[in-house]
């Protein structure tokens, strides 16, 4: 058993130089309390960083963003910001943005790992460049509507970042019709001796003051993956805090599972309650694609979280969650090493936003 308290304090400031021309920066703070070194001497702040900083020149229609910057992609499930974890996502890059005739797009490339150990000062810090093996993130995101139906596509390339070199593509529908949702999307990743998918659907129907909704994804796993085939999917630089269980047993896709894959069948639900309470309850049960041990049953998790708005400026979250492992678990996830005990987690969670 274990308890910690955590914070983080962001603060921006946007510049708008003129109608074409805008910078925008965003220091952060995260810590968790009780790690400083000395209580009285110790004012280092290292846990103070630049979190985001860009310009961004262009206009309504088309604009380039140059520097470091969040990056979400639809709903995040192949790039995200991480808003969950107490530092968040940032990359560093250029992206082009562009909004046109109902359709929104973006390009980029960000630099993922640089390995050359440039001089950031000499007369030619390119004395110090070795062999081109730094890795890139690049990528294209297009989203447009269709009556009560939005359609996404993704491409990425993934360039000696976390793997040699592999090709995301991704096609995502989602919309509704009266009180019926809809979301579904496939994904396939291909490269050297690569090929990956992922297939996710979920249906759902809204009423008066809630929803419910049932859902299925589905990761391709590896029967062997000792072999030169990879057939593992790779979640890449995903928020999968959103996706697989808010106990997040389920965020090193697709390593920590053996390169076997994951199914997650989930049952969704959320209710509005007066005075600016929402409760939502997500029900998972986990397995793996590919068979290890005999077994893919991983197990089930319950997730609870209750929001209450206190203030037009702040909100105070509760959420707990229970996970049920079964023999599998022991063996792929560190959390159960010792044993198959049921596995209980909680937090409380206090925002303030302003303006």
């Amino acid at each position: 058993d274990d308890a910690a308290v955590l914070s983080r304090v962001r603060l921006g400031v946007r510049a708008d130089i003129d109608t074409w021309l805008g910078a925008f920066v965003q220091l952060q703070d995260a810590r968790a309390w009780g790690t400083a070194t000395n209580t009285l001497t110790d004012a280092s702040a290292d846990f103070l960083d630049m979190h985001q900083g860009y310009a961004d020149v262009g206009t309504s229609r088309i604009k380039g963003r140059l520097g470091r910057q969040e990056v979400n992609l639809g709903d995040q499930r192949l790039v995200g910001a991480v808003g969950w974890s107490n530092t968040g996502r940032a990359f560093d890059g250029v992206r082009l943005l562009g909004n046109a005739s109902g359709i929104e797009w973006t390009a980029f490339w960000m630099s993922i790992a640089e390995r050359d150990e440039l001089l950031p000062v000499g007369l030619n810090p390119q004395l110090n460049q070795g062999i081109d093996d730094d890795g890139w993130l690049i990528g294209g995101f297009v989203s447009t509507k269709a009556g009560a139906s939005t359609f996404e596509l993704t491409g990425l390339v993934d360039r000696k970042a976390l793997t040699d070199a592999m090709y995301t593509v991704n096609l995502r529908a989602h919309g509704g019709a009266g009180p019926m949702t809809y979301d579904a999307a496939g994904a396939y990743q291909f490269g050297p001796d690569r090929g990956a998918f992922l297939a996710t659907a979920k249906l759902g129907v809204a009423f008066d003051k809630g929803s419910v909704a049932a859902q299925v994804d589905y990761l391709s796993g590896d029967d062997d993956p000792a072999d030169a085939d990879l057939k593992a999917f790779n979640t890449l630089y995903a928020t999968n805090h959103k996706f697989y269980g808010y106990m997040d047993y389920f965020l090193a896709i697709p390593e920590q599972l053996d390169e076997a894959g994951l199914i997650d069948a989930v049952v969704r639900g959320s209710l509005s309650l007066p005075k600016g309470t929402t409760v939502r309850l997500d029900l998972h049960r986990f397995s793996l694609a590919k068979e290890r041990g005999g077994s893919k049953a991983l197990g089930t998790e319950l997730d609870v979280v209750g929001s209450w708005k206190l203030h037009t400026l702040a909100a105070l979250e509760l959420g707990g969650g229970l996970f049920l492992p079964e023999d599998l678990a022991t063996t792929l996830l560190p959390a159960f090493a010792n044993g198959d005990e049921p596995a209980y987690w909680g937090y409380a969670q206090l925002v303030v936003r302003w303006p």
